[in-house]
């Protein structure tokens, strides 16, 4: 999921960091649009010296601000027991390997860029024991540990006064603000010799032995490489969701990821300080009395309501990734996707996939093709 776009119009860049396109230009990388999957592929390709140009056609890195963090997932959302029923170990294993090689990419750009983005590590807690039975649980764990990952069943979660229930501990999951880190990966293109250009709308890709993308006012941009969006935005449908904060006593909730085994509703800590008193974030879509009564229910600690809020999404098919070649019969052309939330974390594997399609060798994780049944990475 992604915050919707304000707008669906371009508008004139008024950024220094992305200035309007004044011409025509020939580059060897061209990143049409500046989404995650694309903008991560576009940075590693900058920094293997390749010349890249990202084009925008509204505000970039207009990553969302509703909560001003988003989950790194290095979990799927899909139970392990149901992607190794339906793909079998092999895919369950790439896909655990893929998705904390995509958490571990961002880590890594944060501390190399050295970004202000409040990247953290933290654990994760699947609440009401995933909706599965001890049996189905037990298989879980099981089912992870034979695809590398190692869970822990605990009867209770760590939250103050929470009710004695079965939840899973997730390790190596992170949180960070969009924003800045959308904002540092564009200076850090920039810094790496790229250019970045706002208010671009392409109107063509024009495939050929060098591909040409036509934007909106009739400048040609010629490129051996164009990282373009893939087919999810275009079967995007809009959503709501609702958000609650809630104050709680500093040090009554462990500082972690929690949601719930549905996939409907998550909560994190948001605020620092000195303060007695921390912030609690619910996001969901029940509406707000709800989620109140949900958090309620799983953090009893939790005090007033400091804030309501709602956000418009955008809803995508779940996919780990996508990531592919030969896009508008031109072997130049890469699609890619990738969402903001914890969809982030599948738009930094689809921008890996970028980087090992383009320059290889490839990952273990990075498939060339999706065989029928197969889990796509």
């Amino acid at each position: 999921m992604m915050v919707s776009p304000r707008s669906t119009a371009p508008a004139a860049s008024s950024d220094p960091l992305a200035p309007a396109l004044a011409g025509g230009a020939r580059v060897e990388a061209c990143v049409a649009g500046a989404g995650l999957a694309g903008m991560i592929g576009g940075y590693l390709l900058a920094r293997a010296r390749r010349p890249v140009m990202v084009l925008e056609e509204r505000v970039v890195c207009d990553a969302p601000a509703a909560a001003g963090t988003v989950q790194l997932a290095a979990l799927l959302e899909h139970p392990y027991r149901l992607i190794e029923q339906r793909g079998g170990r092999e895919a369950a294993r790439l896909a655990a390997q893929g998705f904390a090689a995509a958490v571990d990419a961002i880590e890594a750009i944060v501390r190399r860029e050295r970004l202000a983005c409040e990247f953290e590590r933290l654990d994760g807690y699947c609440l009401g024991s995933m909706g599965a039975s001890s049996a189905e649980l037990a298989d879980e764990i099981e089912a992870a540990a034979r695809a590398g990952v190692e869970l822990e069943w605990l009867a209770a979660p760590p939250i103050e006064g929470a009710p004695s229930a079965p939840c899973v501990r997730y390790p190596g999951q992170a949180l960070l603000d969009p924003r800045k880190f959308a904002a540092g990966l564009a200076r850090a293109i920039v810094h790496e010799g790229g250019r970045i250009h706002g208010g671009v709308r392409i109107r063509a890709i024009e495939p050929g032995p060098t591909t040409t993308l036509v934007t909106g006012t009739g400048h040609r941009v010629q490129a051996d490489v164009v990282i373009s969006p893939g087919p999810n935005a275009a079967t995007a449908t809009q959503a709501v969701a609702q958000g609650v904060a809630l104050r709680v006593p500093r040090g009554a909730v462990t500082r972690a990821l929690y949601w719930d085994g549905t996939g409907e509703r998550c909560a994190a800590l948001r605020a620092h300080g000195l303060r007695a008193s921390e912030v609690l974030l619910v996001a969901g879509r029940d509406p707000h009395e709800g989620l109140e009564r949900w958090a309620r229910e799983h953090f009893p600690c939790a005090g007033e309501v400091v804030q309501r809020f709602c956000v418009e999404l955008l809803d995508t098919p779940r996919m780990l990734a996508f990531a592919a070649g030969a896009v508008a019969d031109c072997d130049s052309v890469y699609a890619s996707d990738g969402h903001w939330g914890t969809p982030l974390t599948r738009a930094a594997l689809a921008g890996l996939a970028i980087r090992d399609v383009v320059e290889g060798p490839r990952a273990p994780w990075t498939q060339e093709r999706i065989e029928p049944g197969a889990v796509p990475a």
